[in-house]
């Protein structure tokens, strides 16, 4: 039977959710099996045949928090499939693959990690107090945050959340807690199915990394003009899920001003197309400056984020 897709979305996008937007049509390209969308949390403007259920995110400083908070949320659904995916919109499906048979994939043993690599960002220091909670309730210990779409079950959910106090402090990480309750030593290994882009890299090393994965993964770090274009170049077209006009002519134009030889007056004429900011645009059309020439070469990076 078809399954439902589960996106929780906040309100922290950089790139104006168009990450959402092309997450949606690798999905609609590549993804069988599948019946409705649910987007739990904030609505983009642009978006439509999805179901939206509004939810806030009330926890500070506990991103996974929130979203099993919206995750909970959507499993009272009485329409919601009873094995359902979830999936962030940062996650993009490379190739075909039955939804249901997304395998539950872990990254090994947090046991056997280096107490240094939990000491390298917030969100590993997450991972570390959900290591050590798995492990006083005993329950194995594997990394099944992995950003990667996994298989819920909204009946199971809701009994394994109430099992840990993960509304306090800054929580735990939401994948690893369901997936070592209920998938445990029966979890596949992850071995080579995904790429991360989590650092800025020119198009050709995305096209190259991503070729023959199952799955992709960006982060803020990697969502720069090398991954956009390739998104742009895989995915063209729009979703059903999408209701506006589709912007890669202004994306192309703007990187490829921004990858020449900085033309002023060429750059105006873009920026005037493009650009948002009319106090920038009357700025910047009055003669040439240093101070106008580093303005627009800053407003236009800027302006590859919204476009």
């Amino acid at each position: 039977m078809p399954i439902d897709i589960v996106y929780p979305l906040g309100s922290g996008s950089l790139w104006e959710n168009n990450e959402l937007r092309f997450s949606l049509r690798a999905l609609e390209k590549n993804l069988k099996g599948y019946r409705n969308i649910y987007v739990v949390g904030v609505k983009p403007p642009w978006i439509q045949n999805v179901i939206h259920i509004p939810f806030p995110d009330q926890l500070v400083n506990n991103a996974d928090g929130n979203i099993i908070r919206k995750v909970l949320r959507v499993c009272q659904e009485e329409d919601l499939s009873d094995d359902f995916l979830f999936i962030n919109d940062d996650h993009f499906i490379l190739k075909s693959i039955e939804a249901s048979q997304i395998p539950p994939y872990h990254k090994g043993d947090l046991n056997k990690f280096p107490k240094g690599f939990f000491e390298q960002s917030f969100w590993r220091g997450r991972l570390w107090r959900t290591k050590n909670i798995l492990q006083e309730k005993g329950f194995s210990t594997f990394h099944f945050d992995g950003h990667i779409p996994i298989v819920f079950n909204k009946h199971l959910y809701p009994e394994v959340m109430s099992q840990f106090d993960f509304e306090k402090n800054i929580g735990f990480t939401m994948k690893s807690l369901y997936g070592n309750v209920v998938y445990g030593t029966n979890a596949p290994r992850l071995q080579g199915e995904k790429v991360t882009i989590f650092k800025i890299m020119p198009y050709e090393s995305v096209k190259r990394l991503t070729r023959g994965r199952q799955f992709a993964a960006v982060n803020n770090a990697g969502l720069k003009t090398g991954f956009k274009r390739w998104l742009y170049e895989e995915y063209p077209l729009p979703s059903s899920y999408e209701t506006d006009i589709d912007t890669r002519e202004g994306f192309f134009e703007v990187a490829g001003w921004i990858e020449s030889d900085h033309n002023y007056e060429e750059g105006i004429r873009i920026f005037e197309k493009y650009g948002k900011s009319r106090k920038v645009k009357k700025f910047l059309t009055r003669d040439a400056s240093t101070a106008r020439r580093m303005k627009l070469e800053h407003s236009m990076k800027d302006l590859l984020n919204y476009l």
